[in-house]
């Protein structure tokens, strides 16, 4: 081997162990446990005596600015080819956007349910606790053990923290892998689309004023008269 193909291998083994120190050490503590505080990873929630000796988990957490009655109807809507998962809804809901609004015929969720996650597989409603906690499970027996839970937690100042947290039990560490990789990317976008609804952040339609103005716009341009096109900027 010469001493250019040696400088070559040190180097990349020298790289590869950074990447893996920075992957085990720093990115993956931060994925599982992204928003969520300390005291909040460590707490005890509903859920955990499901799956007691978990291979995997993470405890994630978002502020919002409502209180949990107004953040609850959008967890018990939830669900594949029900109000969606707030996520990226070609990934985890055929493609099918998620509701936008509470839907009525979706807040009858009771313990005991069966509620779909994907195409395949459902979880049981292991917990319901309204307006606090949610907690789906897998079903006994099943070869991977798996909870996921969403607990609502008061601020004391009129606003909700939302803590969800998964476990899982008898997954591999490739398994581990992909969800360390990947996994925080569906969970963030899914926590703050909650967030996003339950404060409506730009969720409602626009405002009637605004609509006719682009109305008139448009009417302008095409040399049509309506009774507010001198107001129309130019």
């Amino acid at each position: 081997m010469t001493p250019r193909r040696k400088r070559l291998l040190l180097g990349l083994a020298v790289a590869l162990t950074v990447a893996g120190s920075l992957f085990q050490f720093g990115f993956r503590p931060w994925q599982r446990s992204w928003g969520a505080t300390r005291e909040e990873v460590a707490r005890p929630m509903p859920g955990d005596d499901f799956v007691r000796a978990p291979t995997w988990t993470a405890t994630r957490a978002v502020a919002i600015k409502a209180e949990p009655e107004q953040v609850w109807p959008w967890l018990v809507q939830l669900g594949y080819r029900r109000a969606g998962f707030y996520s990226w809804d070609r990934l985890d809901n055929a493609g099918i956007p998620s509701a936008r609004q509470v839907l009525p015929e979706y807040q009858g969720l009771k313990q005991g349910d069966l509620l779909p996650v994907s195409a395949h597989v459902n979880l049981r409603v292991r917990h319901l606790e309204a307006p606090r906690a949610l907690v789906l499970s897998s079903e006994e027996g099943a070869d991977v053990r798996w909870s996921w839970a969403w607990v609502l937690y008061p601020d004391g100042a009129g606003g909700t923290r939302l803590v969800s947290r998964v476990r899982l039990e008898g997954v591999g560490w490739t398994t581990r892998l992909l969800l360390d990789a990947g996994e925080l990317i569906m969970i963030r976008k899914h926590l703050l689309g909650i967030r996003d609804r339950a404060e409506d952040r730009g969720l409602s339609p626009p405002p009637r004023r605004r609509r006719r103005r682009y109305h008139d716009r448009d009417a302008a341009a095409a040399g049509l008269h309506s009774p507010s096109s001198s107001h129309i900027p130019r």
